[in-house]
């Protein structure tokens, strides 16, 4: 039962990755791209967080305590790294975030146009 569980999670996060590539490549909206940057990293982060979790119970934290032989502890305890890995991710996420929209109200006020094939002929990157 967990297992169906977890694949329908896996699939839905693999789903969740796809939609927010297919959002970046097709959309011209510089808003709508970083929405799909987003969910994007959103999903890449969950599927980090599946890749740390055990399919043992009880599960236990990554603390080691007393009463725990050292084999049992490895056998059960969830991977710390992935958690450290996604929690660094989110804080760079947050900042390019607010980068990056930061640079579209900015763009938006000095040309008028979020759209980025406006932008492309107002920088003069397309030969007519």
């Amino acid at each position: 039962m967990i297992d169906l569980l977890l694949a329908y999670i896996t699939l839905t996060l693999f789903g969740m990755v796809f939609l927010g590539i297919y959002g970046v490549v097709t959309r011209s909206n510089l808003i709508k791209k970083i929405i799909m940057l987003n969910v994007l990293g959103d999903a890449v982060n969950m599927l980090f967080i599946l890749i740390g979790y055990r399919l043992v119970f009880p599960v236990f934290p990554p603390i080691y305590e007393e009463h725990l032989s050292f084999e049992e502890f490895l056998s059960r305890a969830v991977d710390p790294v992935p958690q450290a890995l996604v929690l660094t991710a989110i804080v760079i996420g947050m900042a390019m975030n607010i980068l990056l929209t930061t640079y579209a109200i900015q763009f938006y006020r000095l040309h008028g146009t979020v759209d980025a094939r406006d932008i492309a002929e107002i920088m003069g990157g397309e030969n007519e």
